[in-house]
């Protein structure tokens, strides 16, 4: 008998997932997430909307730009009076510095980097994966720097697709989902 009920209580918390294909990519996603598609102007945009109700937007084109540029977690009063209200109140929770001028001090900037990154390969290509050094502070997501083109800036076909200020379970789910991208038309 007890090992029926943890047969249904396994049974009942497997996740499901689902391909959604969006016609130059496919992603398998947790079953209650939904795609979504927006209207680019110089490339292919659009997403998906987690069961949490977090989007996940990806850029496919020309103009795709790297969403980690890593600049450290030091701030004075201006560069602080700029993070938008939820940073400011996420901020007491990340390991971070409130400086006058922190050029004229002895810093390690490296200790308040913003993100980890790792460099992996999907489908064909080599990816570099952004996960936030302080969870759910930040952007989550990977950057392909050319899908297509003979690797000058003007020909190049980039790809990003990234959360920010996801939980860490949605943060694991994308990541793991991210990993299951197939670009069928680019991996010929």
């Amino acid at each position: 008998m007890s090992t029926l009920i943890l047969l249904l209580i396994c049974s009942c918390a497997s996740q499901k997932y689902k391909t959604i294909d969006f016609g130059r990519f496919e992603i398998t996603v947790p079953e209650k997430w939904n795609k979504y598609e927006r209207k680019g102007i110089d490339s292919y945009v659009g997403g998906m909307i987690t069961d949490k109700n977090d989007t996940l937007n990806f850029d496919l084109g020309r103009y795709s730009g790297d969403v980690s540029t890593d600049f450290p977690m030091v701030y004075n009063e201006e560069t602080l009076a700029e993070l938008s209200n939820r940073e400011r109140k996420l901020l007491p929770r990340t390991k971070h510095l409130i400086t006058e001028d922190w050029s004229s001090e002895d810093i390690d900037l490296r200790d308040y980097l913003k993100y980890d990154v790792e460099y992996d390969t999907i489908a064909c290509f080599r990816v570099k994966i952004i996960r936030p050094k302080n969870k759910g502070f930040g952007a989550s997501g990977i950057y392909i720097d050319s899908l297509s083109g003979i690797k000058k800036k003007y020909d190049k076909t980039k790809f990003n697709f990234y959360g920010k200020f996801l939980s860490e379970k949605t943060q694991t789910e994308f990541i793991k989902a991210l990993k299951t991208l197939r670009f069928e038309k680019y991996c010929e």
